[in-house]
């Protein structure tokens, strides 16, 4: 299939601002799924790329400012690597991503994760990414002794309230455990050896949130932690900025609040579990199908900030044209909420958050347009006219 050939299948998804503002709520996506999965390839031109469903269950990848346009590109995914010349480490991810029977972050980050430890984008990413991985793992499985203990002083009785979590690492503290868990399992006639494994499964289902303690966080508790963060440096930032800048920063800021209260109400519903483990065994296919709408709700809720923070975080201090530059980066490419998430109170803020970072999006994608031959840009931007 020639170049020619798949830009003519290329579909202008959203309007540019002149029509975002006659239909407004068209400038947004409808839900998470159509939204899409952040994609982490390190070509700049795909650099926010992400991937979703299609029509007819065909993987595609949207473009967001693709060639200065100002609104997203669609492209079937498995077109990408005939249309645009990929690094090493964005065809071994493009293979991989082909490959997956779902498109959700968790998976895709799983997929991305294994690709960057190899090192073929570079150093530093193996690094971050191997580093990440290793907190994860040490968080799942102190946050799996954690849960355990929970549940031993919640229902275990009085006999065991003075116990150390560490004692559940000796033969003599499990032993102890078993038996002061022995009155609860009696009580609901359920398994003692049932009890442990329910828990065990638990603590993994629970695992990407963990536990509000310290070493038992979570990716993305810690993922929100860093959130407030980031929203509390950006508007202190834009305290000495001039006008155009303070906005852009502002609407960073009010943005990462916003997906932030989102994300606190389901981790508050998740801890609420956490602290009632007797509710969790004792009403166990409900809490099971709850904690893994949440967890996935939250993967996608957050998906596509941690780039942006670490690419803030890595910002120049002394360089202020360079910090100005990532601001208006990170505010072309802020996620966005989709309608199925916000209550029609919250449409106007995000509205005018993604009328406004289309624009930026395009001036962004024009100053970079050498990353894509000079052909493709034309034929993109005829497409993007006549689809208007």
């Amino acid at each position: 299939m020639t170049k020619q050939k798949i830009v003519q299948s290329v579909s202008h998804k959203t309007p540019d601002a002149p029509q975002a503002s006659e239909h407004p709520l068209a400038c947004l996506p409808q839900s998470f799924l159509l939204r899409g999965a952040r994609t982490p390839f390190t070509s700049k031109s795909l650099r926010y790329a992400r991937v979703a469903e299609g029509k007819g269950g065909r993987a595609m990848v949207n473009l967001p400012g693709l060639a200065g346009g100002l609104g997203t590109y669609e492209l079937p995914l498995d077109t990408l690597r005939e249309v645009f010349d990929l690094s090493v480490h964005d065809r071994m991810l493009f293979d991989r991503l082909l490959e997956l029977e779902t498109l959700r972050p968790n998976t895709v980050l799983e997929q991305a994760r294994a690709v960057a430890i190899t090192g073929v984008g570079g150093i530093e990413l193996a690094r971050v990414n191997n580093a990440r991985g290793q907190e994860e793992k040490s968080s799942r499985e102190l946050g799996q002794l954690a849960v355990l203990h929970q549940a031993l002083l919640q229902l275990g009785g009085a006999a065991v309230q003075d116990m150390k979590r560490e004692e559940l690492l000796t033969m003599e503290g499990q032993i102890r455990a078993r038996k002061a868990l022995n009155r609860f399992s009696s009580e609901h006639k359920v398994a003692n050896d049932t009890i442990i494994d329910s828990l065990g499964e638990w603590s993994k289902m629970s695992a990407p949130v963990g536990l509000a303690l310290d070493g038992c966080q979570g990716p993305l508790r810690v993922l929100v932690r860093d959130l407030k963060k980031f929203a509390s440096d950006v508007e202190e930032w834009s305290n000495s900025e001039q006008a155009d800048f303070r906005f852009m920063a502002g609407r960073i800021s009010s943005a990462t609040k916003a997906t932030c209260e989102h994300a606190m109400k389901l981790i508050s519903q998740v801890d609420g579990w956490n602290n009632e483990l007797g509710k969790v065994l004792t009403n166990w296919e409900r809490a099971k199908n709850d904690i893994a709408k949440m967890i996935d709700h939250l993967w996608w809720l957050l998906d596509g900030w941690q780039e942006l923070i670490d690419l803030w975080q890595k910002r120049p201090v002394n360089d202020r044209v360079r910090q100005r530059e990532i601001i208006e980066e990170v505010a072309s490419f802020t996620p966005v909420l989709p309608i199925d998430e916000i209550s029609v109170e919250e449409q106007p803020f995000w509205i005018d958050v993604r009328v406004n970072q289309m624009l930026w999006a395009g001036e962004l994608r024009k100053l970079g347009s050498g990353e894509i031959d000079a052909d493709m840009v034309d034929r993109l931007e005829r497409f993007r006219r006549q689809s208007a």
